[in-house]
Formats: C-alpha cells, structure tokens, sequence
C-alpha cells in the first residue's frame, strides 16, 4: 500500500480518537439495535406515487437513433454493448476504448461476429486517455465498463461533455472517488442527462415488485437485515515477462485493492445496495474484519464480515467471500416489525415463517418475453433519454458505494468508521501517477489492522 494511502487512512480515522470515537461510539453502535424501537419509531414507507418503479417493458420505446461508445472492452464491458444493442430499435455502438490493444481488438471481434458490429480503427482509441477522445465524440450516450478505479473520473468526464452515461459498478472505491461521482450525478440532473449505474437488481422484475410490497408496508418498518455473496476465486491472471508492474495490476484488477476497491466494493456492493434501495436509509457507521485464507497473490482479502447500523438503530449484518470448495450463494433477508423479505424465493413471510406473498414467476413468464436484467436496465435508459425524462437514481446508488467503502475501511484498520468520516475523507486509491511503468510493488501490502503481539500499546 502506497504511504499516500497509509496518510489518508491514518487522517480520518484519527479524528474519530479525538471525539473519543472508541469509547463512545463503539458501544452505541453495536447495542443500539436494543433500544426501545417504540421510543423513536422509524417513518420509512412511502406512498408508491412517490417513488420511482421502473416499468420495465420487453423492449425501449421507438425514437431518435442513438449512437454508443463504449469504454472498456473486457466481458463486462462486451456484454453491456450486446444489452444495449439488445434494448432497442436504432441503436448502435460506434466506437470502442480500451487501455490495452489486444482487450480493444478482442472486443471488437466479439462486437463483429455477434451483433454484426464493424468498428472502424478511426473509432478505436487505445490508452489512458482513451475515454477522453470517446466522450468528445458526437454520440450521446457513453457505456463505462473499465476497471473500478475508473469509474467516477470516466463518468464526470461523460456528464461533463454532455453525455448520457451507463456506467458499471460500483459508482466509486474511496472518498475522493464518492465525491467526484456523486457531484457529476447531480450536474447530470441539472442538465438533463440520465446516468444509468449498474446495479442492476433495481431493474429486475423480481426485485421491484418486492420493492413495491415492502413499501407498500406488507413486512412493516425494517428493523434489520442480513446481505451476503460467497463465490469462488477471483481471476487469476499469470504474468507475462513483457508486462510492467502497473500493467500487470490492472489486468488482473481482481486482486488488487487499488484497481477494484476489494470485494465489498466489488461483489457485496450489489446486497449493499439492495438493502439501501429497499429500506430508504442513511447508513451510520460499520464495524468490520476481513482477512486472506486462500489468496496467495495482490493485496485484496477473500473474506470479509461486517455490521452496519443505519439511521433509527437499524442494523445490517454482511459477509462476503471469494475461495473455492465452499458452500456458495449470495442474497439479502430484510426483517420488519411484520416479517421479512427473503431473496431466495422473492417471498414475504410472517412472523410465524408462513409465506404471504411470492413473486409469480409463472405470471411473469406469459406476460413478458425479456427477464434479463442486465438489458432491461439498458431498456429503461433508453426509454428515459428518448421521453426527455431524467433517471435519476445514481446518487441513491453512490451512497451504496460508499456504504461498501466505510465496511472495507473498518476491515483494513480494526476501527469502526462513520458515515461523517467518509464523506469528508481524503481516501484516494488511486496512484499519484498514472502509467504503464514498474513500481515497487512492496507498497501495495496486504492491509493488516491493528499492531502486532508484543507490539507497543
């Protein structure tokens, strides 16, 4: 880990020692979940006419041609382009970035042979600076499927040129990240642009008719939940002699914490999420502990568990974990006073267990020809660029990402940290410069919280 990280960690935590944090906040966060409920009790249901439920139809409404570029040309970023095409009538991708030329060329081919795609090399642009040549094109939307680390600078940069954005997740990995992100999603809606994050869950069927119940009160005010993703190993990508250091980190963006901001930002983020967009509620600090059983190689930890209280005592237990040959699955049960969603099924239960409601999975196979998620998110882009209507959810989903940041912040130090701390931070991942070139890689150390035995008190 670079010293610049080391500084910017030890600086907003050491705040919280002089406000007492430890000693205060510590206990109150973690019993805070005993108070008497009654005593404050929490306004969370909405009216449905208040909220956004996208209507998610099999395919975007007809209207003006609308040209893409594309930033990133990895499985990820491929895939988004087939969505995308996918959505609606008279789209098109025109142009492709990526940092590598063989990602780019790869791409390009995939783009070719399975949506008759032929891009042009006038349209292929290759380097860091890549995504600044996309977004000054004529286009008027741009997809953002990079490596995490890039995210909110590529989005700010699209918003700021006056593009419409698709951008993957997460919205950002650190503070700085956080900030820039979420100050371009309010310049978009001021200027009428729609940003699309790729959380995609709230564009799924499955989902947002939950949503609709839970507002609707079926399972009471939420007074907990629990959100969980266990897989197996990252990517491992073996280096190649010719690579630098830099490139090698980036191309195997899994394993470094730098580049994917580790596996709360990178997987867990998706039930974070969930969690934020159902309850409605400002998250007030996390108490987490992660650490590496399995890997062997980058500096990121494959496991992490944390705790997350939210505003009116409501408290979030997570876990996420990434090693072969264990028990995997990944979902969220939400408690209210009433019972409590579970994501297996889609089902509200009561108290007693009995389910009330299940999605009708049946019903949904008549009525609609399109369930996949991934393009029905594209498909409500697009319906909102070609009705001149602002989607406006991003902000909501850049609170997710930092959410995720403050659980993996209090993981690397032993600390709980708060919301307060990492609005203001000056946590900044990202290398002071950036380049292909060698580095020493002993400053990306694997985080350790705390001191060692026989260490100093």
């Amino acid at each position: 880990m670079s010293s610049n990280m080391k500084l910017t960690r030890r600086g907003f935590l050491s705040g919280a020692a002089s406000i007492g944090l430890g000693s205060t906040l510590g206990t109150n966060a973690l019993l805070s979940s005993c108070v008497d409920k009654d005593k404050d009790k929490q306004i969370l249901l909405h009216p449905i006419n208040e909220l956004y439920i996208p209507e998610l139809p099999d395919k975007a409404m007809d209207g003006r041609p609308l040209k893409a570029a594309l930033i990133g040309c990895g499985g990820r970023g491929i895939g988004a382009a087939f969505n995308f095409l996918d959505a609606a009538n008279d789209v098109s991708i025109v142009a492709l970035a990526d940092l590598f030329p063989d990602k780019l060329g790869a791409g390009r081919q995939r783009l070719k042979q399975g949506k008759n795609v032929d891009i042009p090399d006038e349209m292929c642009f290759i380097g860091f600076d890549a995504y600044k040549k996309i977004c000054e094109l004529p286009v008027d939307l741009v997809l953002i499927a990079s490596p995490n680390c890039f995210h909110s600078e590529q989005m700010k940069y699209a918003v700021e040129h006056g593009k419409h954005v698709f951008v993957e997740k997460p919205a950002a990995i650190d503070s700085v990240g956080y900030r820039s992100f979420l100050a371009a999603a309010k310049q978009a809606v001021n200027v009428g642009l729609s940003v699309m994050p790729g959380t995609q869950y709230r564009f799924d069927r499955r989902f947002v008719a939950s949503y609709r119940k839970v507002q609707e009160g079926l399972i009471g005010n939420i007074v907990s939940g629990y959100v969980y993703y266990h897989t197996g190993r990252d990517q491992f990508i073996v280096r190649r002699p010719e690579w630098t250091d830099m490139e090698y980190m980036i191309r195997g963006h899994f394993n470094w914490n730098w580049v994917n901001g580790d596996q709360i930002s990178n997987m867990l983020i998706h039930w974070i999420d969930v969690f934020n967009w159902f309850s409605h509620l400002k998250p007030i600090n996390a108490i987490g502990y992660g650490s590496r059983i399995r890997k062997n190689i980058g500096n990121v930890y494959d496991n992490f568990s944390m705790h997350f209280e939210y505003e009116r005592g409501v408290t979030v237990e997570g876990m996420v974990r990434r090693i072969d040959g264990c028990d995997n699955g990944a979902g969220a049960i939400i408690h209210g006073e009433k019972g409590s969603w579970h994501s297996c099924d889609f089902s509200i239960r009561d108290r007693n267990g009995y389910k009330i409601w299940q999605y009708d999975e049946e019903a949904a196979k008549n009525e609609f020809k399109v369930h996949d998620m991934y393009t029905l998110e594209h498909i409500m882009l697009i319906d909102h660029i070609r009705k001149g209507k602002v989607l406006k959810v991003a902000e909501s989903v850049a609170m997710s990402a930092l959410t995720a940041v403050m659980a993996r912040e209090s993981a690397y130090t032993g600390k709980i940290c708060t919301w307060d701390q990492m609005v203001t931070s000056d946590l900044n991942m990202l290398p002071k410069e950036m380049a292909l070139m060698n580095v020493d890689l002993k400053q990306y150390e694997v985080p350790l919280p705390g001191i060692p035995y026989g260490g100093d008190l």
